[in-house]
Protein backbone atom coordinates (compact mmCIF):
# COMPACT_ATOMS: atom_id res chain seq x y z
CA UNK A 1 0.00 0.00 0.00
CA UNK A 2 1.44 3.34 -0.96
CA UNK A 3 1.97 5.97 1.70
CA UNK A 4 -0.68 8.16 0.08
CA UNK A 5 -3.23 5.33 0.16
CA UNK A 6 -2.37 4.53 3.78
CA UNK A 7 -2.85 8.17 4.79
CA UNK A 8 -6.19 8.32 2.95
CA UNK A 9 -7.33 5.09 4.63
CA UNK A 10 -6.47 6.42 8.08
CA UNK A 11 -8.16 9.74 7.32
CA UNK A 12 -11.33 7.93 6.26
CA UNK A 13 -11.27 5.90 9.48
CA UNK A 14 -10.80 9.05 11.60
CA UNK A 15 -13.60 10.76 9.71
CA UNK A 16 -15.97 7.83 10.26
CA UNK A 17 -15.21 7.85 13.99
CA UNK A 18 -15.61 11.63 14.19
CA UNK A 19 -19.16 11.50 12.80
CA UNK A 20 -19.89 8.36 14.84
CA UNK A 21 -20.39 6.19 11.75
CA UNK A 22 -19.28 3.11 13.64
CA UNK A 23 -20.50 0.72 10.93
CA UNK A 24 -18.08 2.31 8.45
CA UNK A 25 -15.31 2.41 11.04
CA UNK A 26 -15.80 -1.30 11.67
CA UNK A 27 -15.73 -2.04 7.94
CA UNK A 28 -12.44 -0.18 7.71
CA UNK A 29 -11.03 -2.05 10.70
CA UNK A 30 -11.91 -5.38 9.08
CA UNK A 31 -10.35 -4.18 5.82
CA UNK A 32 -7.19 -3.28 7.76
CA UNK A 33 -7.06 -6.77 9.28
CA UNK A 34 -7.49 -8.35 5.85
CA UNK A 35 -4.79 -6.11 4.41
CA UNK A 36 -2.39 -7.02 7.21
CA UNK A 37 -3.04 -10.73 6.68
CA UNK A 38 -2.46 -10.41 2.93
CA UNK A 39 0.67 -8.24 3.28
CA UNK A 40 2.61 -9.42 6.36
CA UNK A 41 5.82 -7.75 5.11
CA UNK A 42 4.29 -4.24 5.30
CA UNK A 43 3.80 -2.17 8.47
CA UNK A 44 0.62 -3.15 10.28
CA UNK A 45 -2.33 -0.99 9.33
CA UNK A 46 -4.34 -2.32 12.27
CA UNK A 47 -1.59 -1.23 14.65
CA UNK A 48 -1.90 2.28 13.26
CA UNK A 49 -5.67 2.22 13.79
CA UNK A 50 -5.16 1.06 17.38
CA UNK A 51 -2.58 3.79 17.87
CA UNK A 52 -5.21 6.41 17.09
CA UNK A 53 -6.96 5.43 20.34
CA UNK A 54 -3.87 5.19 22.52
CA UNK A 55 -3.03 8.24 24.61
CA UNK A 56 0.41 9.62 23.85
CA UNK A 57 3.09 9.05 26.43
CA UNK A 58 4.39 12.17 28.10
Amino acid sequence: MSEQTRVAFLAEYRSARAVEDFDRALELAFAAMDHDADHPDEPSLMAELRGLHTPAAA
